[in-house]
């Protein structure tokens, strides 16, 4: 099966969610971490399509955790911050951190670029207390 056809599989595209149910959620016999770890694997995966990356890193918005976190920031610094799938990594971990309520400060201050305008507009948005006091 190819990537794309298996990532939407992954997604349960092609059929209405339920209420309250994640796009990730809806393939019932994938555990959430297993649909995680997929995911990561997508993005740590060479011989992935930039494409197939770039729906797993939007994909992993739906998901939280050490595992998570650390691979979208791995991502977006192996980016240097500026590229499409740098961005749209942020844009995954500024909405994982607002929905958890929490933040990485050191990596926080350590984001530069676009990335950094991904991070600070979705946390803008969403959840402005978890700015730093200097960029509210």
């Amino acid at each position: 099966m190819r990537m794309r056809t298996w990532l939407g599989a992954l997604s349960g595209r092609g059929r209405p969610r339920t209420a309250g149910e994640t796009s990730l959620e809806s393939r019932a016999e994938i555990s959430p971490e297993e649909r995680a770890v997929l995911l990561v694997r997508i993005l740590d995966d060479p011989a992935a399509r930039e494409d197939e990356k770039s729906d797993a890193a939007m994909y992993l918005e739906d998901f939280s955790g050490p595992l998570v976190e650390s691979c979208l920031i791995r991502i977006i610094r192996a980016e240097d911050f500026t590229s499409v799938l740098a961005q749209e990594c942020a844009e995954s971990l500024a909405g994982i951190w607002a929905r958890t309520g929490r933040v990485d400060p050191a990596f926080m201050a350590e984001l530069r670029g676009p990335a950094m305008d991904e991070v600070f507009g979705i946390l803008g948005a969403r959840a402005p207390h978890l700015l730093p006091p200097d960029t509210r």
